[in-house]
Protein backbone atom coordinates (compact mmCIF):
# COMPACT_ATOMS: atom_id res chain seq x y z
CA UNK A 1 0.00 0.00 0.00
CA UNK A 2 1.47 3.39 -0.95
CA UNK A 3 1.50 5.96 1.96
CA UNK A 4 0.12 9.61 1.43
CA UNK A 5 2.57 12.04 2.87
CA UNK A 6 0.18 15.17 4.58
CA UNK A 7 2.45 18.29 4.74
CA UNK A 8 3.32 20.25 7.94
CA UNK A 9 0.75 23.06 6.81
CA UNK A 10 -2.41 20.99 5.93
CA UNK A 11 -1.20 18.95 9.08
CA UNK A 12 -1.35 21.98 11.31
CA UNK A 13 -5.17 22.71 9.77
CA UNK A 14 -6.58 19.33 10.74
CA UNK A 15 -5.31 19.35 13.48
CA UNK A 16 -6.59 22.87 14.76
CA UNK A 17 -10.11 21.65 12.96
CA UNK A 18 -10.10 18.81 15.07
CA UNK A 19 -9.52 20.59 17.89
CA UNK A 20 -12.12 23.49 17.45
CA UNK A 21 -14.98 20.38 16.25
CA UNK A 22 -14.34 18.65 19.22
CA UNK A 23 -14.63 21.86 21.63
CA UNK A 24 -18.22 22.11 19.89
CA UNK A 25 -19.23 19.05 21.31
CA UNK A 26 -23.30 18.44 20.48
CA UNK A 27 -23.38 21.79 19.26
CA UNK A 28 -26.37 22.15 16.04
CA UNK A 29 -24.29 23.21 13.24
CA UNK A 30 -27.51 22.67 11.58
CA UNK A 31 -27.77 26.38 10.56
CA UNK A 32 -24.42 27.06 10.10
CA UNK A 33 -23.68 28.09 6.48
CA UNK A 34 -19.94 28.87 5.15
CA UNK A 35 -19.13 32.20 4.54
CA UNK A 36 -18.93 33.00 0.44
CA UNK A 37 -16.96 35.51 -1.02
CA UNK A 38 -18.38 38.35 -2.25
CA UNK A 39 -18.39 39.20 -6.05
CA UNK A 40 -16.32 42.36 -7.04
CA UNK A 41 -19.07 43.22 -9.00
CA UNK A 42 -22.09 42.66 -6.67
CA UNK A 43 -22.78 45.37 -4.05
CA UNK A 44 -21.54 44.98 -0.54
CA UNK A 45 -24.38 43.86 1.59
CA UNK A 46 -22.73 46.40 4.23
CA UNK A 47 -23.05 48.98 1.94
CA UNK A 48 -26.73 48.00 0.75
CA UNK A 49 -27.64 47.77 4.67
CA UNK A 50 -26.36 51.35 5.41
CA UNK A 51 -28.05 52.71 2.11
CA UNK A 52 -31.20 51.63 2.74
CA UNK A 53 -31.62 52.06 7.26
CA UNK A 54 -34.23 54.74 7.19
CA UNK A 55 -32.22 58.09 8.92
CA UNK A 56 -32.42 58.19 12.15
CA UNK A 57 -31.53 60.94 15.20
CA UNK A 58 -27.27 61.86 15.03
CA UNK A 59 -25.57 62.04 18.16
CA UNK A 60 -24.17 65.45 17.75
CA UNK A 61 -22.04 66.71 20.14
CA UNK A 62 -23.17 69.88 21.56
CA UNK A 63 -21.08 72.27 20.75
CA UNK A 64 -21.80 71.01 16.89
CA UNK A 65 -25.22 71.03 17.06
CA UNK A 66 -27.17 73.14 15.27
CA UNK A 67 -29.91 74.67 16.15
CA UNK A 68 -32.77 74.49 13.75
CA UNK A 69 -35.19 76.96 15.11
CA UNK A 70 -38.18 78.20 12.41
CA UNK A 71 -37.04 81.18 10.71
CA UNK A 72 -39.59 84.05 10.44
CA UNK A 73 -40.99 84.92 7.23
CA UNK A 74 -39.89 88.30 5.86
CA UNK A 75 -42.36 90.60 6.49
CA UNK A 76 -44.41 91.80 3.32
CA UNK A 77 -44.41 95.47 2.64
CA UNK A 78 -47.52 97.38 3.09
CA UNK A 79 -49.65 98.13 0.13
CA UNK A 80 -49.92 101.47 1.78
CA UNK A 81 -46.25 103.23 1.09
CA UNK A 82 -46.24 106.39 3.88
CA UNK A 83 -43.89 109.59 2.64
CA UNK A 84 -41.60 110.69 5.28
CA UNK A 85 -43.51 113.99 5.54
CA UNK A 86 -46.02 111.31 6.52
CA UNK A 87 -44.63 111.38 9.79
CA UNK A 88 -43.09 114.93 11.26
CA UNK A 89 -43.14 117.62 8.92
CA UNK A 90 -40.10 117.64 6.79
CA UNK A 91 -40.58 120.44 4.59
CA UNK A 92 -37.71 122.91 4.49
CA UNK A 93 -40.01 126.36 3.72
CA UNK A 94 -42.86 127.70 5.41
CA UNK A 95 -45.83 125.25 4.14
CA UNK A 96 -47.90 128.36 5.96
CA UNK A 97 -48.87 130.52 3.34
CA UNK A 98 -49.25 129.89 -0.46
CA UNK A 99 -47.16 132.98 -1.78
CA UNK A 100 -43.99 130.87 -0.18
CA UNK A 101 -45.06 128.30 -1.76
CA UNK A 102 -45.60 129.68 -5.37
CA UNK A 103 -42.26 131.51 -5.13
CA UNK A 104 -40.88 128.43 -4.62
CA UNK A 105 -38.71 126.88 -7.09
CA UNK A 106 -40.39 123.37 -8.35
CA UNK A 107 -38.56 120.75 -7.80
CA UNK A 108 -35.67 119.56 -10.15
CA UNK A 109 -36.12 117.20 -12.50
CA UNK A 110 -34.19 115.09 -15.00
CA UNK A 111 -31.86 117.32 -17.45
CA UNK A 112 -32.62 115.66 -20.75
CA UNK A 113 -29.80 116.39 -23.95
CA UNK A 114 -31.13 119.54 -26.05
CA UNK A 115 -30.21 119.37 -29.71
CA UNK A 116 -27.82 122.29 -30.19
CA UNK A 117 -29.71 123.80 -33.37
CA UNK A 118 -33.31 122.80 -31.67
CA UNK A 119 -35.03 125.63 -29.58
CA UNK A 120 -37.06 125.45 -26.42
CA UNK A 121 -40.76 124.91 -27.48
CA UNK A 122 -43.20 127.08 -25.12
CA UNK A 123 -47.12 125.88 -24.77
CA UNK A 124 -49.06 128.29 -26.17
CA UNK A 125 -51.79 130.14 -23.96
CA UNK A 126 -55.14 128.07 -24.17
CA UNK A 127 -58.42 130.03 -25.62
CA UNK A 128 -59.78 130.91 -22.24
CA UNK A 129 -63.74 130.06 -22.43
CA UNK A 130 -66.37 129.65 -20.28
CA UNK A 131 -67.14 125.18 -19.82
CA UNK A 132 -69.47 125.75 -16.54
CA UNK A 133 -72.08 128.44 -16.82
CA UNK A 134 -74.22 126.90 -14.10
CA UNK A 135 -73.74 125.40 -10.77
CA UNK A 136 -75.55 124.85 -7.41
CA UNK A 137 -74.12 123.55 -4.41
CA UNK A 138 -75.89 121.74 -1.77
CA UNK A 139 -75.36 122.80 2.17
CA UNK A 140 -73.63 121.47 4.83
CA UNK A 141 -76.63 120.50 7.64
CA UNK A 142 -74.20 120.96 10.63
CA UNK A 143 -71.73 123.82 9.18
CA UNK A 144 -73.99 125.30 7.56
CA UNK A 145 -71.75 126.09 4.84
CA UNK A 146 -72.14 125.23 0.80
CA UNK A 147 -69.92 121.59 0.15
CA UNK A 148 -67.19 122.85 -2.39
CA UNK A 149 -64.18 120.65 -4.04
CA UNK A 150 -61.50 121.45 -6.16
CA UNK A 151 -62.69 120.38 -8.91
CA UNK A 152 -65.28 123.44 -8.42
CA UNK A 153 -62.24 126.16 -8.07
CA UNK A 154 -60.33 124.65 -11.13
CA UNK A 155 -59.77 127.05 -13.62
CA UNK A 156 -58.70 124.91 -16.26
CA UNK A 157 -61.62 122.68 -15.79
CA UNK A 158 -63.78 125.93 -15.32
CA UNK A 159 -62.64 128.56 -17.76
CA UNK A 160 -59.90 126.70 -20.06
CA UNK A 161 -57.21 128.90 -18.70
CA UNK A 162 -54.06 127.76 -18.61
CA UNK A 163 -51.83 130.01 -17.14
CA UNK A 164 -53.98 132.36 -14.99
CA UNK A 165 -54.34 135.51 -16.71
CA UNK A 166 -54.47 138.92 -14.74
CA UNK A 167 -58.21 139.24 -15.28
CA UNK A 168 -59.03 135.65 -13.88
CA UNK A 169 -61.76 136.67 -11.28
CA UNK A 170 -63.51 139.03 -13.78
CA UNK A 171 -63.72 136.17 -16.12
CA UNK A 172 -64.85 133.60 -14.11
CA UNK A 173 -69.02 132.85 -13.59
CA UNK A 174 -71.57 134.40 -11.53
CA UNK A 175 -72.01 131.07 -9.47
CA UNK A 176 -67.64 131.14 -8.72
CA UNK A 177 -67.16 134.64 -7.52
CA UNK A 178 -70.66 134.10 -5.68
CA UNK A 179 -68.86 131.82 -3.14
CA UNK A 180 -66.46 135.06 -2.28
CA UNK A 181 -67.57 135.62 1.21
CA UNK A 182 -69.99 132.40 1.79
CA UNK A 183 -69.46 130.03 4.59
CA UNK A 184 -68.04 126.80 2.65
CA UNK A 185 -66.86 123.39 3.72
CA UNK A 186 -63.75 122.30 1.41
CA UNK A 187 -61.57 118.84 1.75
CA UNK A 188 -57.68 118.79 1.01
CA UNK A 189 -54.75 117.72 2.52
CA UNK A 190 -52.28 119.98 5.01
CA UNK A 191 -48.97 120.88 3.53
CA UNK A 192 -46.09 120.31 6.26
CA UNK A 193 -45.50 123.09 8.13
CA UNK A 194 -42.34 123.77 10.32
CA UNK A 195 -44.42 123.65 13.73
CA UNK A 196 -46.24 120.34 14.91
CA UNK A 197 -49.22 121.45 17.14
CA UNK A 198 -50.82 125.45 17.56
CA UNK A 199 -50.65 126.05 13.96
CA UNK A 200 -52.64 129.24 13.42
CA UNK A 201 -52.29 129.32 9.52
CA UNK A 202 -51.42 126.40 7.10
CA UNK A 203 -51.85 125.79 3.01
CA UNK A 204 -55.04 123.46 2.41
CA UNK A 205 -53.40 121.19 -0.91
CA UNK A 206 -55.83 119.97 -3.27
CA UNK A 207 -53.97 116.24 -3.16
CA UNK A 208 -50.78 114.38 -0.90
CA UNK A 209 -48.81 114.60 -4.09
CA UNK A 210 -48.05 118.12 -3.86
CA UNK A 211 -47.81 118.06 0.32
CA UNK A 212 -45.16 114.59 -0.32
CA UNK A 213 -43.71 114.57 -3.68
CA UNK A 214 -42.97 118.30 -5.01
CA UNK A 215 -45.43 118.36 -7.74
CA UNK A 216 -45.31 121.66 -9.16
CA UNK A 217 -48.81 123.07 -7.86
CA UNK A 218 -51.09 125.54 -9.76
CA UNK A 219 -52.16 128.51 -8.18
CA UNK A 220 -56.09 126.99 -8.00
CA UNK A 221 -54.60 124.03 -6.33
CA UNK A 222 -53.88 125.93 -2.54
CA UNK A 223 -55.73 127.16 -0.40
CA UNK A 224 -54.57 129.79 2.83
CA UNK A 225 -56.22 128.69 5.60
CA UNK A 226 -56.84 130.77 8.90
CA UNK A 227 -57.97 129.40 12.24
CA UNK A 228 -60.93 131.52 14.17
CA UNK A 229 -58.99 134.04 16.39
CA UNK A 230 -58.00 132.19 19.14
CA UNK A 231 -57.84 128.65 18.10
CA UNK A 232 -54.98 126.30 16.40
CA UNK A 233 -54.79 123.16 15.32
CA UNK A 234 -51.99 120.61 15.09
CA UNK A 235 -50.07 119.21 12.10
CA UNK A 236 -52.33 116.20 9.85
CA UNK A 237 -50.00 114.22 8.25
CA UNK A 238 -50.77 114.25 4.35
CA UNK A 239 -51.91 110.99 4.37
CA UNK A 240 -55.11 111.77 5.91
CA UNK A 241 -57.56 114.34 4.29
CA UNK A 242 -59.86 116.58 6.50
CA UNK A 243 -62.33 119.04 6.12
CA UNK A 244 -61.94 122.70 6.51
CA UNK A 245 -65.26 125.19 7.22
CA UNK A 246 -64.86 129.05 7.10
CA UNK A 247 -65.34 131.89 5.39
CA UNK A 248 -64.41 132.09 1.50
CA UNK A 249 -62.37 134.58 -0.04
CA UNK A 250 -61.36 135.51 -3.89
CA UNK A 251 -58.19 137.55 -4.23
CA UNK A 252 -55.91 137.34 -6.66
CA UNK A 253 -52.35 138.33 -5.55
CA UNK A 254 -49.03 138.91 -8.00
CA UNK A 255 -45.72 140.44 -7.69
CA UNK A 256 -43.42 140.60 -10.22
CA UNK A 257 -45.50 139.13 -12.34
CA UNK A 258 -46.02 135.80 -10.88
CA UNK A 259 -49.10 134.78 -8.95
CA UNK A 260 -48.50 134.26 -5.55
CA UNK A 261 -52.49 133.50 -4.24
CA UNK A 262 -56.02 133.36 -5.37
CA UNK A 263 -58.27 131.35 -2.65
CA UNK A 264 -58.37 131.85 1.10
CA UNK A 265 -60.54 130.55 4.18
CA UNK A 266 -60.93 132.65 7.37
CA UNK A 267 -62.13 132.02 10.35
CA UNK A 268 -61.33 128.59 10.10
CA UNK A 269 -62.15 125.75 11.99
CA UNK A 270 -61.57 121.44 11.22
CA UNK A 271 -63.25 118.43 10.55
CA UNK A 272 -60.75 115.85 11.03
CA UNK A 273 -62.25 112.54 10.23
Amino acid sequence: MRTRTIPPAQFIFVAILGLVLSGCGGSDLSGYRPVQKASQDAPSTVAAEVIEQPAGPLNIPQETQVSHQPVAAAQEPSDEILPVSALVPVNVIDGSKVSALLKTAPAETAIQPVSATAEPKEEAPRTVQLLIPDKSFSRDPASKGWRVSYDDLDLLKVLNMEPVTENAVELMPAWLKGLDGQRIRLRGFMYPTFEAEGIERFVLARDNQICCFGRDPKIYDLVQVDMHAGKTTDYIPPTRAFDVIGRFRINLESEGGKHLGLYYIEDAQIVDR
